[in-house]
């Protein structure tokens, strides 16, 4: 379906404007998804444009069925930036150097490992194999110990790519990955799950390929809340974490709304730190109403957000070795 066709299925119902992150902290029809579809119907250059997190709750919300990620990529162009930390996140290698000063986090070389004769790749996604490296290596020691021989596959899956509207090379990175696919993939990081699976490549979440080929899991007593990561949440995956924590046993404490938007935004936490943080107090709030401080993440950039509001956030493959 074209642009005008997506932006005429909207009929300014307003269902949008509560799930929206930038909506709620704003109570601005400019930074709503019905503000910025009217924006682009008229051709206005508006400041909403720039401020979409690009999470596509409203997607959910919408009773039209408008796919509004077709409408904001279309549009959407990056600047020199935002070029400049594309091209960085599909060699991970090179983000190393740029995670400590500009994020305050630690970073790490990625892992390498190729077994002989490997049976499965193991795709970490960009920020997970250098922010989250011991989570990668939890994840190949799982797979090891299930009898699995292992490659790594350390790249892009072209998520971040698609948010500014780089879509051409978006689709060429998933194309990297589906060389590989006459292997199963297992991906670590949801919602470059989600857009893989979007994009037409055959690819198991984490916690998705442990519940059918129902594997074996080791019981846990521990509490923790579940953040939903939005594309993930928008494809359904998040029932998996959830299946796989009871199957540990996990005593899950529900917080308010658990797939509101995290505030990370991919990179938005970089170039809208205000917005951002004023929804990273809103999610903070929300999680806090658990009762828990520990939050079951499997998405990097929301775990970066979770860091930032002084939470614990931890993926289902740690919680299986902790």
């Amino acid at each position: 379906m074209g642009l005008n066709e997506e932006l005429s299925k909207c009929v300014h119902c307003g269902f949008c404007l509560e799930a929206c992150p930038t909506y709620v902290i704003t109570r601005s029809e400019t930074h709503s998804p019905r503000g910025r579809i009217a924006a682009v119907k008229l051709g206005i250059n508006s400041e909403g444009l720039a401020t979409c997190m690009f999470c596509r709750r409203c997607e959910l919300a919408c009773p039209s069925g408008v796919k509004y990620s077709d409408i904001i990529t279309a549009i959407r162009k990056p600047n020199l930036l935002e070029k400049i930390i594309l091209k960085m996140l599909e060699n991970p290698k090179s983000l190393v150097s740029f995670v400590k000063p500009v994020l305050r986090l630690e970073g790490f070389s990625p892992l390498e490992y190729e077994d002989e004769d490997y049976d499965i790749v193991l795709f970490p996604g960009c920020i997970t194999s250098v922010v989250f490296r011991k989570t990668v290596e939890n994840a190949l020691r799982y797979l090891k110990s299930q009898g699995y021989r292992v490659k790594i596959f350390n790249g892009c899956c072209g998520l971040a790519h698609a948010h500014v509207g780089e879509m051409e090379r978006a689709k060429q990175l998933v194309g990297k990955l589906k060389e590989v696919q006459n292997k199963p993939i297992i991906s670590l990081s949801s919602n470059c799950s989600a857009f893989m699976k979007e994009n037409g490549l055959d690819v198991y979440d984490f916690s998705e390929f442990i519940v059918k080929l129902n594997k074996d899991l080791p019981k846990k007593d521990i509490e923790v809340t579940v953040h939903e990561p939005c594309h993930a949440h928008l494809l359904g995956l998040d029932k998996y974490t959830r299946e796989v924590l009871l199957r540990m046993g996990v005593n899950i404490k529900e917080s308010e709304e658990p797939s509101f938007e995290c505030g990370a935004g991919g990179d938005y936490f970089l170039f809208h730190r205000e917005l951002s943080e004023q929804v990273m107090s809103v999610k903070r709030e929300k999680t806090l109403k658990s009762g828990v401080s520990t939050v079951v993440s499997t998405n990097p950039s929301c775990s970066i957000a979770f860091l930032k509001m002084g939470l614990t956030p931890v993926h289902v493959a740690d919680l299986i070795f902790k």
